[in-house]
This record gives C-alpha cells, sequence and structure tokens, in this order.
C-alpha cells in the first residue's frame, strides 16, 4: 500500500493570487462595486469559494450567492491561468516524489473544475493523480472527509501519510484525519496558530525532507 502525500493547490503548489483577484474583481464590477487589491482578495481566500464572496462583497447588503458563485465560476475559468505559476521546484519536486514511490493527491477548497485544469496545465497531474476539490465532497477543509476520501481513491492510509499546505485548514484537516502535517511558510495562507509537525520555507526543502 502506497504511502500517500497530499497537497493544497492554492498557496502551496501554485501562486494564484492574481488570477483569483482578477475573478472577485470582476464579480465586484458585475454587482456594481469597485475593485479591492489583491492583497485584500489574498487574506480572503482559504474556505471555499461561498466564504470567498461573502468576505469580498461584505460591502454589498443582501447580494445573492448563488449568483455571485455562478459569476465566480464563469470569470475565473476565464482567467484561472492568466497569471497563475507553479512554485519554484514543484514541478520537479513532485516528479521527485513520485519517482520515490510516493502517491500523490491534491486536496484543495476550490472547486474540482479549475484544480483539474490548474494542474493539467502547470504539468502537475501527473504525478499527482487524485485531485479532490470544495465540490468533491459534502464538507470543506479543515474536515477531514475530503482528506479520506481523497485517500480512499489513491487506494492508501493514514498511516506514514502527510498533508501539506499554508493555511490552518490544512493543518486541522490533515491533523483531524490522523495524518502528519507540514506547513509551507512560503504560501500566501494563515496558519492561525495552529501546531504543525513540519515547516519549510521552500518546496525544495520539503522535498529534501521526505527523500533524505
Amino acid at each position: 500500500m502506497p504511502t500517500a502525500i497530499l497537497f493544497d493547490l492554492d498557496g502551496t503548489l501554485v501562486d494564484s493570487r492574481a488570477d483569483l483577484a482578477t475573478a472577485v474583481n470582476l464579480v465586484r464590477a458585475d454587482f456594481g462595486l469597485a475593485s479591492l487589491p489583491v492583497a485584500q482578495v489574498t487574506g480572503y481566500v482559504g474556505n471555499g469559494v461561498r466564504t470567498l464572496l461573502r468576505r469580498a462583497l461584505a460591502d454589498l447588503p443582501d447580494f445573492d450567492l448563488p449568483t455571485a458563485v455562478a459569476r465566480m465560476e464563469e470569470h475565473y475559468l476565464a482567467h484561472l491561468l492568466d497569471e497563475t505559476t507553479a512554485y519554484p521546484g514543484v514541478v520537479e519536486g513532485l516528479a521527485r516524489l513520485a519517482a520515490g514511490g510516493y502517491a500523490l493527491g491534491v486536496v484543495t477548497n476550490k472547486p474540482e473544475q479549475p484544480a483539474r485544469r490548474i494542474c493539467a496545465a502547470l504539468g502537475l497531474a501527473p504525478p499527482v493523480t487524485v485531485i479532490v476539490g470544495g465540490d468533491s465532497c459534502p464538507s470543506l477543509k479543515p474536515s477531514a472527509e475530503p482528506v479520506h476520501f481523497a485517500l480512499a481513491q489513491l487506494g492508501s492510509t493514514p498511516a506514514g501519510a502527510w498533508l501539506v499546505g499554508d493555511n490552518y485548514t490544512d493543518l486541522q484537516a490533515g491533523a483531524a484525519a490522523g495524518l502528519r502535517t507540514c506547513l509551507c511558510r512560503y504560501g500566501f495562507g494563515n496558519a492561525a496558530g495552529e501546531p504543525a509537525d513540519l515547516a519549510v520555507d521552500s518546496f525544495a526543502a520539503w522535498v529534501d525532507h521526505r527523500l533524505a
């Protein structure tokens, strides 16, 4: 049974800040609102698209959330690869981990369709073979449910497995599922004081740790 490593996507494998901000600001424009700075939108990311939009449209009372979600999905699918790039060392590092015998998956709160498109376009899948999005399961991270779902698809178990991410939702989900956790300090998430078994400042450092 292969040992699994599960990764968050945004802020862990890819820097997607600019494209997320573009989509959010196009939604705001649809509702007649001014654009927000990229840094502000980035601070709203990590808990799924509905929470992102509630935060980003907080200055608009009584907006229709399903309409906003539909607009966000449309705009993001049109712009998700404008500026999004893999972090340094990610493509090479994933290949090294796969060659080392690890089963690799992505567990993200981003919807599955854009996650798959990003992973395919940037050369992350393969070697990533399982992608679980925020709409793949009833619950989002920090629930353990999407983590267990990814492990089942990989034919793996929590024993010896890791969840790697940049946000407290990743660390909580990994711990709740019985995995060890690694915090990526180079990402744009918020650890919120959550403990991790390991913290790294680059993706290469994580790969070197696992293959040492």
